[in-house]
């Protein structure tokens, strides 16, 4: 089970740095480009039924895009970083449930298959 990067959390969110919020994602789920992590994480949704975090993880591919980071307000990044957030406990919570079920919780095979 990876661990999840709690004091890496706790200082992107003090330093208001979004984008490092969001690249957590991609550390947690083992990987650094988003395609991949998209790849990953569909697999995690559907061996655990947990739809959501395919929304939590569209927030924090928001997060990291540039052209759209600039537009949004500061408002509305605050808001997706809660989801990213979200996303990231959930998604460790979510991995290591399914690695207990008899997975290996590695996002790279179906776990219980």
């Amino acid at each position: 089970m990876r661990e999840l990067p709690r004091h890496k959390i706790r200082e992107a969110l003090e330093r208001g740095d979004y984008k490092s919020l969001s690249s957590l994602c991609l550390e947690l789920l083992q990987t650094s480009d988003w395609l991949e992590g998209w790849r990953k994480m569909e697999e995690i949704v559907e061996a655990s039924g947990e739809y959501v975090l395919a929304k939590f993880l569209a927030s924090a591919y928001v997060l990291a895009q540039e052209d759209i980071y600039k537009m949004l307000s500061p408002a509305t990044r605050d808001f997706l970083a809660r989801d990213v957030v979200i996303c990231l406990e959930k998604t460790a919570q979510v991995i290591a449930d399914l690695s207990r079920r008899g997975g290996s919780g590695d996002t790279r095979a179906r776990p219980g298959v």
